[in-house]
């Protein structure tokens, strides 16, 4: 439910799945966190109605052990598992083309990063078999696992290649949960066990956005990304767009000195006043007010903010209901998570957190 660009992180992995003709089947979404708000959410909103979308009631203890636990849902002979907290346009279709031609019991997106060490490291051969998984190896696993398969002729040596969090499946798998308990978690034990028992394929293309948004930092960045149009056709929550502003159909009221520098995108019930400037990579929720003389740069603010005058705010992200007093100086990297207020100014440093009832 986080959101990128005011768009549920949700959305955008229901609109690829949309994309991709998947409606046709049964979207089943599980999760230990925020089960209420989310099928709350569900309930409120009208521009998935064309999706079956399931929120079952199971307590999954990992990622493999929800579809297992979800396991009497999937009736059909291949499906499609996916992360949550991605954001992607990848290819789907073209995936499962390649999930069909292969004819393994599973397949794997991956993709290259420039610090492979934070994901699941990846080894194939030349027929995008993968021959080696790591799930965040140390780096002398993965010195050693180089060597090893670079003495090997039939290698294509892709270390730099990444599990990016979406997979197929033949249904058989689920037979193998079914059997084998231990396999709680897919980068750490399904995946390095198909590969042994039964070989599981990598699907290998570069030419897709990617990002992983579950720290505040790829967070940071992947908003960033929506906004440039990096994950076309993915767009910010927005009803139209001029100049590289995105809107919803209210509005926000920006005072005529205030100045705005796309790409940013703006909620409803917004209040800008004077001598405001927003600089680009901006994200801005509903029910925000933002003072006077304030400067915003690339920063990312979501739902029932009030941001006084005078403030600086710098790559940092507000969460809801924050109030941020006059005079703030927000440093690169901040984050202000829910319910934080404070009298007195707010000054942070560099990559700082502060959580509700934090001492300021």
């Amino acid at each position: 439910m986080v959101p990128i660009a005011n768009k549920p992180m949700i959305d955008y992995n229901l609109e690829l799945l949309r994309n991709a003709n998947v409606k046709w089947g049964k979207i089943v979404i599980i999760t230990k966190y925020l089960q209420k708000e989310i099928r709350d959410y569900f309930n409120s909103i009208e521009h998935f109605d064309d999706l079956e979308i399931i929120l079952p009631k199971v307590d999954p203890l990992d990622t493999a052990d929800a579809v297992r636990k979800a396991a009497n849902y999937i009736d059909t002979e291949n499906f499609i598992v996916s992360m949550a907290d991605i954001i992607t346009n990848l290819p789907l279709k073209d995936f499962m083309s390649f999930h069909h031609e292969k004819g393994g019991i599973a397949s794997i997106t991956l993709k290259d990063v420039p610090h492979p060490r934070s994901y699941g490291v990846i080894m194939l051969n030349q027929d995008s078999r993968i021959l080696l998984f790591l799930e965040k190896p140390h780096p002398e696993e993965l010195s050693i696992a180089t060597l090893t398969f670079s003495l090997k002729e039939t290698i294509r040596l892709q270390s730099n290649l990444v599990n990016t969090g979406i997979y197929a499946f033949k249904k058989k798998v689920l037979d193998i949960l079914d059997r084998v308990h231990d396999l709680m978690d897919f980068g750490k034990h399904v995946f390095p066990y198909l590969a042994r028992e039964h070989g599981i394929f990598g699907y290998a293309r570069r030419d897709y956005y990617w990002m992983d948004a579950g720290n505040p930092q790829t967070y940071l960045y992947t908003n960033w990304d929506v906004l440039r149009r990096w994950s076309f056709p993915y767009f910010p929550k927005a009803t139209c767009e001029e100049n590289d502003i995105w809107f919803d159909c209210d509005k926000p009221i920006i005072n005529l000195e205030a100045k705005i520098n796309g790409p940013a995108v703006i909620g409803t019930n917004v209040q800008i006043e004077e001598n405001v400037h927003i600089n680009p990579k901006t994200a801005i929720g509903d029910n925000v007010t933002i003072g006077k003389n304030t400067i915003i740069k690339a920063s990312i603010i979501w739902n029932n903010v009030s941001i006084g005058s005078n403030v600086k705010c710098n790559e940092s992200i507000i969460c809801n209901n924050v109030i941020v007093p006059n005079n703030s100086i927000l440093a690169s990297g901040t984050v202000l998570g829910p319910n934080v207020r404070s009298d007195a100014p707010i000054i942070t440093s560099k990559k700082e957190i502060i959580r509700e009832n934090t001492k300021l």
